[in-house]
């Protein structure tokens, strides 16, 4: 029974992982790229990996995570640029997200193929009864990348956005805002909002990118030591509970940023040197609607976190005041 379990998934997970493929081919040839390049090209990226760096020895670990990213980062893009050479960059952006989604489907097949054919050729009934408790996450997780692959097709705003547009909300608000490029693929604005100076950051877009929001902030309090930052103000979706409401608006404190932690590091490290307290608005979902296109319900949601941001505000600083708000996330069709 378990055998036959983990055949049936491992057939669902390989449909997925050849529409995944499909998709990312069908989306390169539309964008001008030959089918038999764009299969090479694909192939190569597919089965790329990243190596991590050691920490055993944990002095400077985040700067070489951070750099081991970067370089990837830049890989991906290159390889996009090298095929489709006129691509505007949202889209090449985006076709990264998509090809990323593919990837990430193309990884679990392999992993669960890996321990099925292992407990099989062990007669290892212990590892397939652990593969066989593992399945249904599996399955939940290889769903939400597959939801994603029409978002990151189309462009169209996921949910993981969140923060972005709320951020944007506040922007668009105001009247002449410039934006600045701070650090890469993240701006910054400067709003007035009842005699507060309010630096609002997010990520450039609409492609779909996250930007570097805690080499952002770090910029701004140190371009701001003659006037100390009074607070700073997260925004974020984050992962629900069972039972939790979809798009919930709730309160907390601490830097409210998720991916490998550079960012995260970042924030809390220069927040601690200069003692600037963290504030969090987070919105609930789940990892499936974290990565597909946004459902309504955060949408809805847009109003009363922006309400909250601008409570916080008033509640926790003075006229005069400098704040900090991070829209965190990608901004895909987000501008």
């Amino acid at each position: 029974m378990a055998l036959f379990e983990v055949r049936r998934v491992l057939g669902q997970l390989n449909k997925m992982r050849k529409i995944a493929w499909n998709e990312a081919v069908n989306k390169l040839k539309k964008e001008g790229c030959d089918e038999k390049l764009a299969k090479d090209k694909l192939k190569i990226m597919i089965n790329s990996f990243v190596i991590f760096p050691e920490t055993l020895d944990p002095t400077g670990v985040f700067k070489k995570i951070e750099h081991i990213l970067d370089v990837r980062d830049e890989r991906m893009m290159a390889f996009i640029k090298d095929i489709l050479p006129d691509i505007d960059h949202s889209k090449a952006r985006n076709i990264e997200n998509l090809i990323e989604a593919t990837i990430a489907l193309e990884q679990l097949y392999k992993i669960v193929q890996h321990y099925y054919l292992l407990s099989k050729r062990t007669d290892n009934i212990y590892l397939l009864l652990q593969l066989q408790m593992q399945l249904p996450l599996i399955i939940e997780q290889a769903k939400a990348y597959f939801s994603a692959l029409n978002a990151f097709k189309s462009g169209i705003p996921i949910g993981d956005g969140i923060g972005a547009l709320v951020a944007s909300k506040i922007l668009n608000e105001a009247e002449n805002v410039k934006l600045e490029e701070v650090s890469k693929e993240t701006v910054v604005g400067g709003i007035n909002l009842e005699g507060r100076l309010v630096y609002v950051v997010k990520a450039r877009g609409p492609g779909g990118a996250v930007g570097k929001p805690g080499e952002a902030v770090m910029k701004i309090i140190e371009r701001n030591k003659d006037r100390k930052i009074k607070l700073i103000i997260m925004i974020d979706a984050a992962v629900k509970l069972e039972g939790e409401k979809l798009g919930e608006v709730v309160e907390g404190v601490g830097a409210a940023i998720g991916g490998v932690g550079v960012d995260k590091y970042k924030i809390e490290e220069i927040a601690t040197r200069y003692n600037i307290p963290i504030y969090a608005i987070v919105i609930k979902e789940s990892l499936l609607n974290a990565i597909s296109i946004m459902r309504k319900e955060m949408y809805s949601s847009l109003n009363e976190a922006v309400k909250k941001v601008k409570t916080i505000i008033l509640e926790n600083s003075s006229p005069g005041d400098r704040i900090i708000v991070v829209g965190v996330g990608n901004t895909m069709g987000i501008i």
